[in-house]
């Protein structure tokens, strides 16, 4: 990968992000490839052969740095049976999930960050929630091509018969970014461990072909309450790759490839370098509205960019790199081709938090400081693993 600042990467979109990873999904269904595919012949030949069923096991905030500490520990999984991806920018669920669930960049599908300006509602969105902080939730006259500039990929899939099917959450199922991401499935929901395998059997018990998506969502929320580093994050993890295991390689057919996938990574952030702003700052003075994107990723959006670049440059060297969104886009970060319309969702200057630091701006005053954080472009954040489960 591309070093943009010194420990910042881009994503490589052109073989080995998780844009390549759905484009080989398609590719080896007969669909149309918008990216070139992830190498899976190449790095794994033979791993896609006689394939007619792809389950992808989506585990939020799984980084390459945390499965190699819990492998390290206890080989759960060969080496050899582990391959890696880059995450998209930024680093985060509602933009990785969105480009695993099209096929394409954030520049394109329109999911650039968590919180994010959108023009044609005229305010800060959460992009999870599709609320906002001043008018609540955007209603159901909402439009979803307004949101989601991109057919999915279980639209794409069932032009070629191939059947479409979401394992999710039951708290998370019906909402509205779920809605988006997951349009054209069959979509079910769990309450437990044991409900999830159940109807994980019965997904892969379907006859035909079928793609098929599993996501675990606990992870994340465990790593950002009590840290990446913590046991409880360590044995979550180890103990969810021990019963994924040994659940599905038990009885997995021989036309059946699972994926088992982050789609970031996270990393500890002390509150100590936590940075806090507020209209009372002085660089909020630049604001033309409040920030949108992430802690460790902010959209900032301005009519002074040049202005706002050189004030981080000269108070925060050391905790931000901060690039104006034409930079942004000539550099392809958030990917290529981008719709003319997302290009007013991206900020005028785009931070990028450096080391373990993190940016608050104090918005409705619920804000909370969280121990492990992610979005932004170290490593840490930014490579995820694929584990290979073929039957």
């Amino acid at each position: 990968m591309k070093q943009i600042s010194e420990n910042l990467f881009k994503p490589d979109y052109e073989q080995y992000s998780l844009v390549n990873v759905s484009n080989a999904i398609l590719s080896h269904f007969g669909c149309p490839a918008h990216y070139p595919e992830y190498p899976f012949g190449l790095e794994k030949p033979g791993l896609m052969e006689n394939v007619n069923k792809v389950i992808l096991f989506l585990i939020d905030a799984m980084g390459m740095n945390s499965l190699n500490k819990i492998l390290i520990k206890n080989p759960i999984f060969s080496e050899s049976d582990i391959l890696q991806a880059s995450s998209v920018f930024p680093t985060t669920t509602s933009s990785s999930l969105a480009s695993i669930l099209t096929g394409v960049t954030p520049v394109e599908h329109g999911i650039l960050g968590y919180t994010l300006y959108l023009k044609e509602f005229g305010t800060l969105v959460n992009m999870i929630e599709l609320s906002s902080p001043t008018v609540g939730k955007l209603g159901a006259n909402l439009s979803s091509k307004k949101i989601l500039l991109s057919e999915t990929i279980f639209e794409k899939l069932s032009k070629a018969g191939v059947k479409g099917c979401v394992l999710t959450s039951k708290n998370i199922r019906g909402s509205g970014f779920s809605n988006l991401i997951n349009a054209g499935a069959s979509v079910k929901s769990y309450q437990s461990f044991g409900d999830l395998f159940e109807k994980l059997k019965e997904m892969l018990d379907e006859n035909g072909k079928l793609f098929g998506f599993v996501y675990w969502g606990l992870l994340d929320s465990i790593g950002h309450k009590l840290g990446v580093n913590s046991q409880a994050f360590e044995r979550e993890l180890h103990w969810l790759l021990r019963m994924i295991k040994e659940e599905i390689s038990k009885n997995l057919k021989s036309n059946t490839l699972v994926l088992i996938i982050g789609d970031h990574g996270q990393i500890f952030t002390p509150w100590q370098n936590e940075i806090w702003w507020s209209w009372k700052d002085e660089i909020a003075s630049f604001f033309d509205l409040p920030p949108g994107g992430e802690m460790r990723m902010m959209h900032i959006y301005t009519r002074f960019p040049k202005e706002v670049v050189e004030y981080i440059k000269e108070k925060y060297p050391s905790e931000a790199f901060a690039i104006t969104k034409h930079q942004a886009i000539e550099m392809e970060l958030f990917g290529k081709s981008p719709k003319k319309e997302n290009l007013e969702r991206i900020g005028d200057v785009i931070l990028i938090a450096r080391k373990d630091y993190s940016f608050y701006f104090k918005l409705t005053g619920r804000e909370e400081s969280l121990k492990s954080k992610h979005g932004s472009l170290s490593l840490d954040e930014l490579l995820v693993p694929i584990i290979l489960i073929r039957g």
